[in-house]
């Protein structure tokens, strides 16, 4: 296998959701490469092609707690974080946002960003993010939350320690209010 690639932004999407690439590489120029995933093998081989990530997005169906592959696949968090944390791709303090439709809603969202950070993070530490809205694109290129959920829209986002342990977390909604989310 080839040595992994060094690189600082990183976005793994499902060829469905191409218009949030192609932003992804508009804004991050030759700092920043995306790498198309259909199935959770395309998935698994890809976290092997790189290393020192700093900030890596993660656009892919999904539901509260799951990431799914339009394929029929899906992955539950606990194994991703264990694959992203035996490749050695993330670089010290990464961030992680996830994108897809709603994966963060709710309890199951919940556990998925306490279980992904506790399996992603050993000996690096790091924080995870995600929303609970589902996403539509306007206009074919512009991608936006539910404009019908903006009352209840959050992006939620979990720090973890380089021993894996959840040390702060914080909803923020729409409009910029926040809670501060108990550390378990």
């Amino acid at each position: 296998m080839p040595e992994p690639i060094a690189i600082e932004n990183l976005m793994f999407y499902d060829p469905d959701l191409e218009s949030y690439a192609a932003a992804f590489r508009a804004e991050h120029g030759s700092r920043g490469k995306t790498h198309s995933v259909a199935t959770t093998t395309d998935l698994i081989d890809a976290v092997k092609q790189y290393s020192k990530v700093r900030y890596l997005e993660v656009v892919m169906h999904g539901s509260p707690g799951m990431i799914w592959f339009k394929t029929g696949g899906q992955m539950v968090a606990r194994y991703l974080g264990v694959i992203i944390n035996d490749s050695k791709m993330l670089s010290t303090n990464a961030r992680i946002l996830f994108l897809g439709c709603n994966i963060a809603d709710g309890p199951a969202g919940d556990t998925f960003l306490v279980e992904i950070g506790k399996a992603m993070f050993p000996g690096t530490g790091g924080t995870v993010g995600g929303t609970n809205s589902i996403n539509v694109v306007i206009g074919g290129t512009t991608t936006r939350m539910n404009p019908l959920r903006f009352f209840d829209t959050k992006l939620k986002v979990r720090r973890f320690d380089a021993d894996g342990k959840m040390i702060a977390g914080e909803d923020v909604g729409y409009w910029g209010d926040r809670t501060t989310v108990n550390v378990r």
